[in-house]
């Protein structure tokens, strides 16, 4: 929720704006403080439709990242912080980066004298919402700017900054907050600096302060992996590797650093068996994007992994007992 509240409070101009992006978003606003809550992903895409809609900025994500502090991270932030230098604030921070949003699949890696920081959001998203993931991109991109600021008092520009979306028509916010052209139609979401500029003193470095915050956030992981059932784990395993294809229940094994025999044996312990976990996973997403009318049926379908589109339909009448085609008229 840290994340979803920070944005609604910096796209937001009054209470009335705050009341209106929390309607849609089906979130009291009493409970933006409840920093433990979370958001669903239809939820955080109608959220940043409608301050697309009260803003009518077309750069809405850029500014917002521009807006953002460590903060908004939670106890990552703080983390980010107290941390040595920049590159290990980042590093700490991608690690955790689970406990604080589940729709970004994030990651930096050290290439030669480089490193790549790689923002992509999850394919359910971009599926269901292109225009607003593309904002999704823009918000970690800006962010990490401005957080290299904050966190050392120093402007550090990237040496590219690439997307994977078509090309924008007007960059000029993109080159004043990167100091860089973009590039689109790219393989990644990425922001590629020199290590050495990212391996400058944090203003507010405390070692002690540090491995404390570390610590907790470690606790809090083992606690979260420790008290959810297997089969909650192999559900995320699958969300987490669906790209273009649902993954095969080896490639889940493999993750999961078990063997195939073990991973059924398992969920069947838990009276459910990988197929029912996939379908159900595969009802969630076609609900979600049957809501949204970038995406054609059959493109859904398609997408879901369906040869055809008789077969989906066959498959999402048994799952919520009406077509996919009743289902998407009965929303609107």
């Amino acid at each position: 929720m840290s994340v979803i509240r920070n944005l609604i409070l910096l796209g937001s101009k009054n209470e009335s704006e705050i009341a209106a992006v929390c309607k849609v978003g089906n979130i009291d606003p009493d409970d933006l403080n409840n920093l433990e809550n979370r958001v669903a992903l239809e939820s955080k895409i109608a959220i940043l439709q409608k301050l697309l809609e009260l803003t009518g900025d077309k750069d809405l994500g850029l500014h917002l990242g521009e807006k953002a502090a460590p903060p908004m991270l939670g106890q990552a932030g703080h983390l980010q912080q107290s941390s040595k230098d920049v590159l290990t604030a980042f590093n700490k921070t991608f690690h955790f980066s689970r406990t604080f949003t589940t729709v970004y699949d994030s990651r930096i890696e050290q290439k030669k004298s480089d490193s790549w920081l790689y923002y992509e959001p999850v394919k359910a998203w971009c599926d269901a919402s292109p225009e607003t993931a593309r904002h999704g991109v823009n918000i970690p991109f800006a962010a990490t700017m401005n957080f290299i600021r904050l966190l050392s008092g120093r402007t550090v520009c990237p040496v590219k900054v690439m997307y994977r979306g078509e090309r924008e028509k007007d960059t000029s916010e993109h080159e004043r907050i990167f100091g860089c052209k973009p590039s689109f139609n790219q393989d990644d979401n990425c922001m590629v600096f020199k290590t050495k500029d990212l391996e400058i003193p944090i203003l507010g470095y405390n070692p002690q302060l540090s491995a404390m915050i570390e610590k907790m956030l470690q606790e809090r992981v083992r606690e979260s992996q420790d008290g959810i059932r297997f089969s909650t784990k192999v559900r995320e395993a699958i969300s987490s590797n669906y790209q273009f294809d649902f993954p095969q229940l080896e490639n889940i094994a493999l993750t999961l650093n078990i063997t195939p025999r073990t991973l059924q044996r398992r969920l069947q312990d838990e009276n459910t068996t990988y197929r029912e976990l996939s379908d159900s996973i595969r009802y969630e997403l076609a609900s979600t994007l049957l809501k949204y009318k970038e995406l054609t049926i059959s493109e859904i379908g398609y997408k879901l992994g369906y040869a055809d589109l008789k077969a989906f339909r066959k498959a999402f009448k048994q799952w919520s007992g009406v077509s996919p085609l009743d289902y998407r008229m009965a929303r609107g």
